[in-house]
């Protein structure tokens, strides 16, 4: 082993393509990546001892330790959850909404596990006013623009106080390079006991490989994302563009597989697709019933590799600050059996 390290080390060195930063970060990676090694090796076992194991856990009634609830009632209903190990993709075209999105999954997540949110499009500024936004229902033009009213104001009170209760890790680095990724995903994996990565977004990130290939080095990208998910035993959830595809599509411009940008590899190393469409974007403000799609965000769950694909609905309230259940709206709107009595009651 110490050899391999090495010649590993001198390989690095000797890479006239890196600057002194990138050649320290990568041997930095190097280090943590011989560190964790050992505890990645795992024996061979016999299968009847997995086995047995499992059936303990899937006739239990207790939710599976490797799956975490993203706290959207029907979302959890079609994919079970996020299970650890995986990669999960969140794709969709400027607008849809997708660090919003995952603004709200992280907050419903967070107060469980510990979660390291890479943000490579917005500072850690800009992003932290999204969670305020979130917790607060204060438009995020308010807080960017400090044009708050007493109401306000009086919403923003208990925010820090609320967000004690979440474990949430922020890095905005200007290095946006898998390396240094890789690199600073171990060192919280193993320091702070992180187990959800969210990476903001995906297409923003590079590597010193296939310089003169933007698709293979996506593809790459995708790859290492992947195995930082399998090999660490944590989920890591990343957003996508789409490709201008989706633009001059007639119909209902709904996001498809091959919409994912530069990279097939994308859509093949994705244990879970899930695409962000919102109909009144394009102008759709009612469905084929006549329903009302205002505020109507459509999560298309395009891949599962382990359950169905499916579409669901969530609300997206009118200032943008927060996903929720689509069944919120049904009790917004329901009346109570005793304000059913009182309308019977009451004289005309």
């Amino acid at each position: 082993m110490k050899q391999d390290i090495l010649l590993r080390i001198q390989s690095i060195i000797s890479n006239q393509g890196l600057d002194e930063a990138e050649m320290m970060q990568q041997i930095k990676n190097l280090v943590y990546e011989f560190e964790i090694k050992d505890r990645l090796i795992k024996e061979s076992r016999p299968i009847v001892d997995l086995v047995k194991e499992n059936l303990v856990t899937v006739q239990s009634d207790e939710l599976s330790k490797d799956l975490i609830r993203t706290g959207f009632s029907d979302l959890d209903f079609s994919i079970g959850g996020l299970s650890f190990g995986e990669f999960v993709v969140i794709g969709g075209r400027p607008s849809m909404g997708k660090t919003q999105f995952l603004v709200s999954l992280v907050l419903n997540i967070s107060t469980t596990v510990p979660v390291l949110y890479f943000t490579f499009d917005l500072s850690e500024t800009l992003l932290t006013n999204r969670f305020i936004s979130a917790l607060s229902g204060v438009a995020i033009n308010k807080l960017i623009q400090n044009s708050l009213d007493p109401t306000d104001s009086t919403r923003l009170l208990h925010v820090e106080k609320e967000m004690g209760k979440h474990k949430i890790l922020i890095n905005d680095s200007s290095n946006s390079s898998i390396s240094s990724l890789k690199s600073q995903c171990l060192k919280h994996i193993q320091e702070d006991g992180v187990k959800i990565i969210i990476v903001d977004f995906l297409q923003m990130m590079s590597s010193n490989r296939y310089r003169n290939s933007r698709e293979l080095e996506i593809s790459y990208i995708s790859r290492e994302l992947k195995n930082i998910a399998k090999d660490n035993n944590v989920c890591v959830i990343a957003s996508s563009q789409l490709s201008r595809a989706v633009e001059s599509r007639g119909g209902n411009k709904r996001p498809q597989l091959s919409d994912l940008r530069e990279s097939g590899a994308i859509e093949q190393d994705a244990d879970k697709v899930i695409f962000i469409h919102r109909p009144e974007y394009y102008g759709f403000l009612e469905d084929e019933e006549g329903n009302n799609l205002s505020g109507v965000a459509e999560i298309l769950i395009a891949k599962n590799r382990n359950g169905r694909v499916d579409d669901i609905k969530l609300l997206v309230d009118k200032d943008f600050t927060r996903f929720r259940d689509f069944e919120q709206l049904k009790r917004e709107f329901s009346i109570s059996s005793c304000r059913l009595d009182e309308i019977d009651n009451t004289p005309y």
